[in-house]
């Protein structure tokens, strides 16, 4: 049994050094997403659609068969007579046709390619959502993760921090007990620790939720105790800078522009006349006394073919209302692109801006915490030498780690907003699909 103990404690290290990227979840929650495989059913359904329509390029052949028994009522001779789209037979038999039916849409002014061609802008659209839905994806992640990467942050140095803090409170217990510290200070400090605490265990459950969400996004099963984040590590030259009209929002919105345009076009088209080809083969048969025999006397009866042209003269004026309708819904689309648009550029400048502040933050807090490096290795030198006390000492320590704090903090909200400005700067051709 004790061969495998070496072995248990090589598992545990490689459990405990288990590490886990931004770009990996990102590649795990666009390869398994069950909303994103959603979206891209959407496009599969319309461009299913799209075949489809291909289909009125082809004649439509058709063959029906039909067997009745008519009774005569009124003794006349057997004949047949029509009123209006009414056939009125006479004579008592039974009868049974065969026909071939043939029809064909010759030309109608370019109707059937302005459908496909809607059709295929719609594919079009489909595929942007996806990649829009995948930004909306890829911008929670980095929410969670930048959330995760803080928190865990925050309670480890916190954590080193109350050590210090439980090693001030003995030191000035002692001085209380000599007399030397007075209680309400000492009070004070007790509370400073309650606080520290308190603070940990918020920053450990901010963790904790965050990995759990993670782990939703994701489809990575994460465990708190055992998987690492690293550092987002994105800087201002890891992302491309475009306007709005090379974003997949601004592509779709072209797309929406495109389709609408081209539904007001295929509506004016179909005011033309519709120019078609019809034919038909008939067999007939009858007897007046055994419907077998009426199907047995089948034979050749008669064909036809001809030509049709249809005009829409008057339909109410359903043209006017619908090209009226189409209209306005192309304004809608144009004006919604323009206010994604004003957005898009303002939140750009806005995360510039911050960026910007961040940075002359982060050099001055990494500039003071170099100092207050220094300044401690120079009291840990005095204190060897018995030159300052041990108070001065441990709050020097507290000061460094306050500065550690906030420059890890301020590297981590630079990392995050260059990381949220690359998903709000990805082109189309960034999307993941293609």
């Amino acid at each position: 049994m004790i061969y495998f103990i070496p072995l248990l404690l090589l598992f545990n290290l490689a459990v405990k050094a288990q590490t886990v990227t931004y770009q990996e979840l990102l590649q795990s929650a666009s390869d398994k997403s069950i909303k994103l495989k959603m979206f891209k059913s959407d496009e599969n359904i319309e461009s299913s659609k799209v075949d489809t329509l291909y289909a009125k390029y082809y004649p439509t052949l058709a063959l029906s068969y039909n067997t009745e028994y008519n009774k005569d009522l009124d003794g006349l001779p057997s004949g047949t007579e029509s009123v209006g789209d009414s056939v009125i037979t006479s004579g008592t038999r039974y009868q049974s046709s065969l026909s071939l039916n043939l029809n064909h849409e010759l030309y109608h002014f370019g109707v059937t390619e302005d459908s496909i061609f809607i059709a295929k802008k719609e594919v079009n659209i489909k595929k942007f959502n996806w990649c829009e839905e995948e930004k909306k994806l890829h911008q929670t992640i980095l929410d969670r993760y930048s959330s995760a990467v803080k928190s865990k942050t925050k309670s480890s140095i916190k954590e080193e921090m109350l050590q210090i803090r439980q090693n001030l409170y003995n030191v000035k217990q002692r001085l209380h007990k000599a007399g030397k510290y007075s209680k309400l200070d000492l009070g004070d400090e007790a509370i400073t620790i309650i606080d520290l605490e308190k603070d940990i265990e918020l920053a450990l459950l901010q963790y904790q939720e965050d990995i759990i969400h993670l782990s939703s996004l994701s489809h990575v099963e994460l465990d708190e105790k055992s998987t690492e984040l690293m550092a987002i590590g994105f800087s201002h030259s890891d992302y491309l800078t475009d306007d709005f009209e090379e974003t997949t929002l601004g592509h779709k919105y072209l797309e929406q522009v495109k389709q609408k345009e081209q539904e007001i076009l295929m509506l004016t088209h179909s005011q033309y006349p519709t120019l078609s080809m019809y034919g038909n083969y008939y067999m007939y048969g009858s007897d007046p006394n055994d419907a077998y025999e009426s199907f047995d006397n089948i034979k050749k009866n008669s064909w036809k073919l001809g030509l049709a042209i249809r005009l829409n003269i008057f339909e109410g004026f359903k043209y006017s209302n619908t090209s009226q309708t189409l209209q306005y819904e192309l304004q809608r689309i144009r004006e919604e692109r323009d206010l994604y648009k004003r957005e898009y550029e303002y939140n750009a400048k806005m995360k510039r801006s911050k960026i910007s502040h961040l940075k002359t933050l982060e050099d001055k807090d990494e500039n003071m915490y170099d100092k207050t490096t220094q300044k401690v290795n120079m009291m840990n030198r005095l204190r060897d030498s018995h030159q300052v006390d041990s108070i001065s000492e441990l709050n020097t320590m507290l000061e460094a780690l306050e500065r550690k704090l906030n420059l890890k903090i301020e590297q981590s909200d630079m990392a995050y907003e260059n990381a949220s400005l690359d998903i709000l700067f990805r082109g189309a051709s960034q999307c993941t699909q293609h």
